[in-house]
């Protein structure tokens, strides 16, 4: 079985929590799910046309299949099925929903806050801002980002009907949304890279993005600052915390 790395970077606003408890919640079921996707060959032949407004993507490079949404979210397909399979190709699956949570006492505040994601979400996209506020989540780079090594701009071509099939778009729209998440890597948001000079400068001509090493990189950022989500998650307010996630997978 060829596992899923998740790595998790937390900022926060304030240095007054007393203590930060952080919970990975998985919640496992067996039961059969059917990712439902269909072909398109038609021919696409304007990058215009293919969205790059992504709220989540599939980590599928290996024998894994999987949703990443970037309000925190992840294992659960769209219409809230179970959305962890594997074997990649059945309709086994492993886990319903997953989503990271945590809680903290802190100092001034009788009550306990818990956020995160679980069945719900309390985050929204985007980081935070240096005054403190919480970043446009409607804004375009704050969409779910996802790369490959082996498909970068002028790169060879790669095959990619099997995964267009399991996604349901066509592999030209597959490979250039690939393509436009390389050119546009956010490494000035954090988002991890290969520095292949070590100047400690992210440079797209020269570094690759993706954790170092890895076959397929997913990334993205999110805040927990709008008090609607976190009520709505478990009647907390904010905690003022943003969260940089990580994931990554082997196909060897």
């Amino acid at each position: 079985m060829k596992l899923q790395f998740l790595h998790y970077t937390f900022k926060t606003q304030t240095k007054n929590y007393k203590y930060l408890l952080i919970v990975l919640l998985g919640i496992f079921f067996l039961t059969p799910q059917i990712l439902h996707a269909k072909g398109d060959k038609k021919n696409k032949n304007h990058l215009s046309k293919i969205s790059t407004v992504n709220s989540k993507t599939y980590l599928d490079i290996n024998n894994i299949v999987t949703f990443f949404y970037n309000d925190g979210t992840s294992d659960i397909t769209p219409n809230r099925n179970s959305g962890f399979v594997y074997p990649k190709g059945t309709v086994k699956t492993a886990v319903f929903t997953s989503g990271l949570l945590w809680g903290a006492k802190i100092a001034g505040d009788t009550v306990a806050r818990v956020g995160g994601s679980t069945y719900a979400t309390g985050l929204a996209p985007g980081n935070i801002n240096v005054d403190g506020t919480a970043a446009d989540s409607t804004l375009d780079k704050f969409r779910i980002y996802r790369v490959r090594t082996d498909i970068f701009p002028g790169g060879p071509t790669v095959d990619l009907f099997a995964e267009s099939i399991l996604e349901g778009i066509t592999e030209f729209a597959l490979r250039t949304n690939y393509i436009v998440d390389w050119t546009q890597w956010p490494a000035e948001l954090g988002a991890p890279y290969d520095d292949k000079n070590n100047n400690g400068i992210y440079e797209l001509l020269i570094d690759v993005p993706g954790v170092p090493g890895a076959d397929q990189t997913i990334w993205f950022v999110a805040n927990d600052l709008d008090t609607n989500k976190t009520k709505n998650l478990y009647g907390s307010n904010p905690m003022g915390i943003e969260l940089q996630e990580t994931i990554w997978a082997y196909n060897r």
